[in-house]
């Protein structure tokens, strides 16, 4: 009676249990999110309760808890999943035939027709009244097998009330546990959703905080200067002087813009071949001159020759700088920042690293979450725009570093024509 009750059990769980194991994030509607899926495994399961069944009491019985899984699907997949594991049902029943078929399958019937009209009710129902609504219902579909029995074939309810009420608490007792299990993945579902709403919404106001401040600055700076020209009467020389700080400030705002957009939404311009160490090279002269200025040596190793990826020039460009930029800026006291360039035959390998003053490992963790800085006036735009970047390629980013021993960063690409 046992190893068949436990087998029967085995079955019930086994679909709700791999639902919890490959179910997306954010699927909470436990049944309709995966109609197809979840119909096939409380199909499989309503056979494998009928093929294997269990004595109970007396020789004279055998039971099982098919009823559990069609109960269970009619409440939380509605009347076609209902419809479907009815005729699953019932023709697992006409297959194994014997005596009480008839009842068996008219008994599967009434839940099949019945039970969905309760689920819009059932739906909106607190935890404990579902669980009081599923048990009410397996005890109804035991009682109309007893009462169905004695009516058609004259079973002596005297003799076996007994035997019935021990049956309708095991099936009762599984078919709440079953509920329970149900209900408690639902929540858990529920609650993720509401973290990773939450947590989208902390990161869209740090963002907003970052670039609400740093626009201030310039347009506070042109706000100034417009004043003072309206209030003074500058010569021609100190208005042009005024001009051009006005255009700075306004080069600075639209550069802050780009980089949020960039982050926001990523807009490229026309995919083509790039050869790594001519782009690579190409950013290292560009901030020579800015790394000179900080006593900060740039060399480079490039590795095999006319190795090539996939992407926008001038976005990749613009990764380089930004992970250059910190490489330097992280070594106050001057240093060397090597970039190596390595070939694989299914990748490439951008390394570069730097002798600065390298962070902990929560702070490599943090690299491009919004407003995450290891500046003081940083905002975390430059990273954010990086790792974004370098997603859109296809790329990876991999950290290492260690507080006092520098920084490597490792940009993996997919070989141009793989």
């Amino acid at each position: 009676m046992m190893t068949g009750m436990i087998n029967n059990i085995f079955f019930i769980i086994f679909p709700i249990v791999l639902y919890q194991m490959l179910a997306g994030a954010g699927k909470r509607n436990f049944f309709v999110d995966y109609r197809i899926t979840m119909t096939i495994l409380f199909s499989i399961s309503i056979i494998l309760c009928m093929l294997f069944p269990y004595q109970f009491l007396t020789d004279e019985y055998i039971f099982d808890l098919r009823q559990v899984p069609l109960i269970v699907g009619a409440l939380y997949g509605g009347p076609v999943i209902s419809a479907v594991l009815f005729v699953v049902s019932a023709v697992g029943r006409i297959w194994i035939g014997g005596d009480g078929m008839y009842i068996a399958i008219l008994n599967q019937f009434v839940i099949a027709a019945g039970v969905p009209f309760i689920r819009p009710a059932y739906m909106r129902m607190e935890r404990t009244m579902k669980v009081i609504t599923v048990f009410v219902i397996s005890i109804l579909s035991l009682l109309f097998n007893m009462f169905a029995g004695y009516l058609l074939f004259g079973d002596p309810i005297h003799d076996i009330i007994g035997i019935w009420l021990m049956l309708m608490l095991n099936q009762g007792m599984m078919i709440v546990l079953t509920a329970l299990l149900i209900e408690h993945i639902v929540r858990q579902e529920l609650l993720l959703n509401t973290l990773m709403k939450h947590e989208k919404l902390e990161s869209v106001s740090h963002f907003a905080a970052a670039v609400s401040h740093e626009l201030r600055n310039p347009i506070q700076s042109i706000k100034g200067f417009i004043q003072l020209m309206q209030v003074y009467d500058y010569n021609r020389e100190k208005q042009l002087e005024f001009h051009d700080t006005i255009l700075n400030e306004i080069n600075a705002a639209e550069s802050l813009i780009d980089d949020y957009l960039i982050y926001a939404k990523p807009v490229y311009g026309e995919l083509e071949r790039m050869s790594v160490s001519d782009e690579v090279c190409g950013v290292l002269k560009l901030l020579g001159p800015y790394a000179n200025s900080r006593d900060v040596e740039l060399l480079c190793h490039k590795g095999e020759e006319n190795v090539s990826i996939r992407g926008d020039r001038q976005k990749f460009r613009q990764a380089m700088v930004n992970i250059i930029r910190n490489g330097v800026e992280a070594m106050p006291e001057g240093g060397e920042l090597v970039v190596r360039i390595k070939a694989q035959p299914a990748k490439v390998t951008v390394e570069v690293a730097d002798t600065g003053v390298g962070m902990t490992k929560e702070e490599v963790e943090r690299l491009g979450e919004p407003y995450f800085s290891n500046k003081i006036k940083g905002t975390g735009l430059g990273m954010m725009v990086t790792y974004s970047v370098i997603h859109q390629m296809k790329g990876a980013i991999i950290v290492n570093s260690e507080k006092g021993s520098g920084t490597v960063f490792k940009l993996v690409f997919p070989k141009y024509g793989l």
